[in-house]
């Protein structure tokens, strides 16, 4: 299958996948859920900083290590009208579930603070190790996860910062998603897809 319809395949299901619960935990949300997920509140904006320091360095970080990033940054390519959609299912579910739900579950079995972060972020570093193990690229799958555990425990110091408030991490991961898809799912089947047909290849970590 052609990179590109594999690529937005991918966006699609993944989003879909995470829309439905999305949308279930906001329709049964009391009224003001949008505000609660998405507000600023001025009484916690050291953690919106922190917020904006994470999303710069991670993206950063990650033009560095996939320079496909970077070169089409502002490439609108129709595949990424697409992840415009993906980045805000997945950056909201994934922080409710990641960030709230996971942490409010530790906090309440008398995880410390410490812990909380730990728990959080290795979860949300061993769910994203699972592109490589898809194609079988074992270096590909630790580099996945080392990233994405340390982006994951950056994002729980910003929720414990923001008073266990969900919104600035949410607008942060949904700015990383925005900058960084489609372009590094794209590398990813590309990287996959070489590697089925016998071409070295050396796919970048997420």
């Amino acid at each position: 299958m052609d990179p590109i319809r594999k690529t937005a395949g991918i966006l699609i299901a993944i989003g879909v996948i995470e829309a439905i619960p999305l949308g279930l935990t906001i329709a049964g949300s009391p009224p003001g859920v949008l505000q609660r997920l998405y507000g600023f509140d001025s009484h916690v904006w050291p953690a919106w900083l922190l917020a904006a320091a994470v999303t710069i360095g991670y993206i950063l970080y990650a033009v560095r290590r996939l320079p496909l990033i970077g070169e089409r940054m502002f490439d609108w390519h129709w595949l990424k009208l697409v992840a415009v959609l993906f980045a805000i299912v997945t950056g909201t579910f994934e922080e409710l579930f990641f960030r709230k739900m996971l942490m409010e579950w530790a906090a309440g079995g008398g995880a410390s603070p410490l812990l909380q972060v730990f728990v959080s972020a290795i979860i949300f570093g061993v769910a994203h190790a699972v592109w490589g193990l898809f194609g079988r690229q074992w270096r590909v799958a630790l580099g996945a996860a080392l990233s994405t555990t340390v982006l994951g425990g950056l994002l729980a110091l910003v929720y414990l910062a923001a008073a266990r408030q969900v919104a600035p991490c949410i607008w942060a991961h949904m700015l990383i998603n925005l900058v960084l898809e489609p372009w590094l799912i794209l590398a990813a089947v590309t990287a996959f897809a070489k590697r089925g047909a016998g071409v070295p290849e050396s796919a970048p970590a997420a």
